[in-house]
């Protein structure tokens, strides 16, 4: 925070997109009914979440490749104004009976472009209104802060209850964002670059080229396939315990948040290393304990027990995974930040989409205490890939 407060503007922005943010979660939690009554199966809420990763990863590269040569401050402003029109039309839908199944694909496309985007923009926004060495610091209070938001809109929409209703009003809220974020915007001068859009070769290169951002896109990737953000929806389905569905996923709520709030006391200075392996190896012990009470399921009789692990290890996840997406804004020059956060963010995705298939069809074959053997031996293969978390510092 000492980092930040010569930039209040970057204070503002942030408490924008808070709200941004929670109007993101509430429209999640609708999005899971709406799906359900128009597809019904457990196949068809799939074929939607492929459908918004590819096209989230597919919005992430191009937007990031574009805004390297042009203004980002017009795709942010546009993101909210277009979020809140998509969000209105669905509500429009809504109010008329289960939403029409083109529709709902061509919908959920269209979200995740506009906030691959928004992301996207938000980065280059963001880094030209700190001061160069309080990048990271910004994006540490970036991720805290779509997690506090997300918190909320989940529990909004909970509160609300009516699906038309909350999208009508997250609609609203978005198109004000939209507005309000225009005049913060106004006065910042993004860097832009007179060079011509990088190819994904071309960024490889440059990664290649500068050690310690090497390491940490290494170790990014490497945490996307390997910590499982799936995890504790795969094993209350296999153990057949929807009465634990609301525990876990507050505790796990919870523990992402205490996570991120972890991360931006700490920061991205000191001893980086130490922290990922503590955190990382702490979670894989976690993971390894917890598979004789899988077994038989005898856990099931002790919801204690599952609130007290699921956040532990939703908080050892949550900061392991945002250190080095907080380090790589540190890190990347602002000639390609656009074109590399947007390729990163594509890959994360894509890298969490194949793990979370992976582990549902074990889960699906076998049963939870499988899945969480795998999972071990994924974590302990993902520590040596990424070579123990070795010479992972802040330096550029």
């Amino acid at each position: 925070m000492a980092l930040l407060r010569p930039t209040p503007r970057f204070l503002w922005l942030m408490g924008v997109f808070i709200l941004s943010a929670a109007t993101v979660g509430a429209r999640e939690v609708t999005r899971v009914g709406y799906v359900t009554d128009s597809l019904g199966s457990e196949f068809g809420i799939g074929i939607v979440a492929v459908v918004f990763a590819l096209s989230l990863a597919l919005s992430s590269v191009v937007a990031g490749r574009h805004m390297d040569v042009a203004d980002p401050r017009p795709f942010l402003i546009g993101s909210l104004l277009t979020a809140g029109v998509l969000t209105a039309t669905n509500a429009w839908f809504l109010a008329r009976g289960p939403m029409p199944v083109g529709w709902l694909v061509i919908s959920t496309a269209l979200d995740a472009i506009i906030f691959g985007a928004a992301t996207t923009a938000l980065l280059k926004v963001q880094a030209a209104i700190v001061r160069s060495d309080a990048r990271g610091a910004a994006e540490t209070v970036n991720i805290l802060r779509s997690g506090i938001g997300a918190a909320v809109g989940t529990v909004a929409a909970g509160l609300i209850g009516d699906q038309v209703t909350t999208l009508v009003i997250s609609g609203a809220i978005s198109v004000l964002l939209g507005v309000v974020t225009a005049a913060i915007v106004a006065p910042v001068t993004v860097p832009t670059s007179q060079k011509v859009q990088r190819r994904l070769v071309d960024l490889v290169q440059i990664v290649r080229t500068r050690p310690p951002l090497r390491r940490t896109v290494t170790v990014d990737l490497v945490l996307a396939a390997a910590l499982p953000t799936q995890f504790i929806a795969l094993v209350i389905v296999d153990l057949d315990a929807p009465e634990l569905t609301t525990v876990a996923f507050t505790s796990s709520l919870m523990g992402l948040l205490l996570g991120r709030l972890a991360l931006t006391i700490t920061g991205v200075r000191g001893n980086l290393t130490r922290r990922l392996r503590i955190t990382y190896l702490g979670f894989t012990t976690l993971a390894l304990v917890a598979i004789p009470s899988l077994i038989g399921g005898w856990i099931l009789n002790y919801p204690v027990l599952v609130a007290a692990i699921v956040f532990v290890g939703s908080a050892l996840i949550s900061f392991t995974q945002n250190l080095p997406a907080a380090l790589l804004q540190q890190q990347v020059p602002d000639e390609f930040r656009g074109s590399l956060s947007g390729a990163m963010n594509a890959a994360r995705n894509l890298l969490i989409g194949a793990a979370a298939a992976v582990l549902a069809a074990l889960t699906y074959a076998h049963n939870a205490a499988v899945l969480t053997v795998a999972m071990v031996a994924l974590l302990v293969t993902g520590y040596v890939v990424a070579g123990r978390f070795r010479e992972v510092t802040a330096s550029v």
